[in-house]
């Protein structure tokens, strides 16, 4: 742990004068920045600081990491428990802002690795704030008190006074997914704007802490000073490549428009600004105590909007699409207010947005760009056409972000093969599908002698045409994510590849949204 200069003349000066000067606790205990993330124990309550952070669990059985909040006032008076966690780790919707809305689910405390016997589950009630639109936050309200968690042993965490400064000492706690509670060092670090599309994070922070993956996010940065939370995890580029950047699970910065790369990154969102959004242990829903507030709700018509256009050049292939936002919305107000940027943070701004528009047909089709790079569109609800700006409005719009990007090779085919794992001679083979990047796929497979990838003949489409009776041995599956709407398209096509005597070759082209071709790749299956 680094030790400040002022801290350093401060037990200078103690000792100097005679007086016993206490070492800073270290919250830490002693663990290096950015080493390995140490699984916490809490059989003789050694963590017990600790046992308010837990794994939460929605309907539909997501994994996130929360923690219970102390919102406890100066007099010591409580109202009900509310827990902390990532918007986007519960559900990925972009466009409604949630509020007061019934959950169905858990969250179990004192979830150390030598205590899963004794955990404490207590079912959730409400979300009672929720969105992944310029921020990730979900506040879930609990069916117990606050007083009845503190009375069962619960110890919830503060929230702190503000962030800390770049390069301070900070602590993540977090449960992976399918493990228990970790402890991880690192550093602070301010960040850019943020884009995993399809959400835009306006104001955000980063480190290196070990560790973060899947299940993890929701889970608490904290001050390693003094313990208060200042920020929950997001997301991360751990585990992901630069081809996928500003995609589903891989966040990508935008400075003045050009998206970078960081890798082996968490993000996280500051929360901080929820200090004055309690009184009396109660969450106020309202704009004058509470910047969460007002809500809006913004649903799109399909198609949803685009995540990338190509400028085509002169005589260049592929298709011509036109940049335009073609953007068509319904919103839970009379009307709504607009402008594009290359800046995301200044759809928290209220300069140069629109005049208020009627939002029976609400429709936004300005063209876009011709600029390269990452181009933003700022949404605002209102009540009226006099409705005046406020703090809550402006933090609660929505950003969409769409890259203009140069022609050029799609990017590599992303497949998984797996060797089944129960001894027998099948490899299960998934074709990722990334719109606008992977938008199709066409493949060829057969003995590996034989099969040439080069001959254009023999190759077959991904998404798959209709059956025909003739296909209806090994058909490729449509896999539908977890958390997708039934309406979306599957991201991934499946397909079981039996190998028996000889090699299997299996040959592969990606094509982006403008229908340009990557490069090709080429598998090849053994014999076990």
């Amino acid at each position: 742990m680094n030790i400040t200069p002022i801290v350093l003349s401060g037990l200078l000066l103690g000792y100097l004068a005679g007086a016993p000067v206490a070492a800073p606790k270290d919250f830490g205990e002693g663990l290096t920045n950015a080493s390995p993330a140490r699984p916490l124990t809490n059989a003789h309550q050694e963590h017990n600081q600790w046992n308010g952070v837990g794994r939460i669990r929605n309907e539909a059985q997501t994994l996130c990491t929360a923690t219970l909040l102390d919102t406890r006032d100066a007099a010591g008076q409580s109202g009900p428990a509310y827990v902390l966690t990532s918007s986007h780790c519960l559900h990925r919707l972009n466009g409604p802002v949630q509020k007061d809305l019934p959950i169905k689910g858990s969250i179990s405390f004192n979830y150390f690795a030598d205590t899963l016997a004794s955990l404490k589950t207590y079912p959730v009630k409400t979300l009672k704030w929720g969105s992944s639109q310029g921020m990730d936050l979900a506040i879930v309200e609990l069916q117990a008190s606050l007083a009845t968690l503190l009375k069962d042993g619960i110890n919830p965490l503060k929230l702190a006074d503000e962030i800390p400064a770049d390069g301070n000492d900070i602590l993540a706690l977090a449960a992976p997914e399918w493990d228990t509670l970790h402890l991880s060092a690192c550093t602070q670090q301010s960040s850019r704007e943020l884009v995993e599309q399809p959400f835009v994070w306006r104001v955000t922070m980063k480190n290196q802490c070990q560790g973060i993956t899947l299940g993890s996010f929701g889970g608490p940065l904290l001050d390693r000073a003094n313990n208060t939370v200042f920020g929950i995890l997001s997301t991360s580029t751990t585990g992901q490549s630069e081809e996928h950047k500003c995609q589903r699970d891989a966040p990508c910065e935008v400075n003045s428009g050009q998206p970078s790369w960081h890798a082996d990154t968490n993000y996280g969102s500051p929360v901080t600004f929820l200090n004055r959004c309690f009184s009396a242990g109660v969450l106020q829903s309202d704009s004058e105590h509470c910047d969460l507030f007002p809500t809006t709700t913004i649903t799109f018509k399909n198609p949803e909007p685009i995540q990338q256009y190509f400028i085509k050049k002169a005589g260049s292939k592929g298709t011509d699409i036109v940049p335009r936002w073609n953007l068509k919305f319904t919103t839970n107000t009379p009307f709504y207010r607009y402008k594009p940027t290359r800046h995301a943070l200044d759809c928290e701004n209220p300069v140069h947005y629109s005049s208020p528009i009627a939002a029976d047909k609400a429709y936004i089709d300005d063209a876009i760009g011709p600029q390269t790079g990452m181009h933003m569109l700022c949404i605002v609800g209102v009540t009226s056409a006099e409705q005046p700006v406020t703090n809550g409005m402006m933090r609660n719009a929505l950003t969409l972000a769409v890259e203009l990007a140069e022609p050029g090779p799609a990017r590599t085919p992303n497949l998984s093969i797996n060797l089944d794992k129960h001894g027998l001679l099948a490899y299960t083979v998934s074709w990722h599908l990334a719109p606008p990047f992977m938008q199709r796929y066409t493949y060829k497979y057969g003995p590996a002698a034989t099969t040439d990838c080069l001959r254009p003949v023999g190759y077959l489409p991904i998404p798959p045409e209709p059956l025909t009776d003739e296909d209806e041995d090994e058909p490729i599956d449509l896999v539908h994510p977890l958390n997708d709407v039934p309406e979306t398209l599957p991201d991934k096509f499946v397909k079981l590849l039996t190998v028996r005597a000889t090699p299997i070759k299996i040959c592969t082209y990606a094509f982006d949204q403008a229908d340009q071709p990557s490069t090709l790749r080429v598998d090849l299956l053994k014999p076990r």
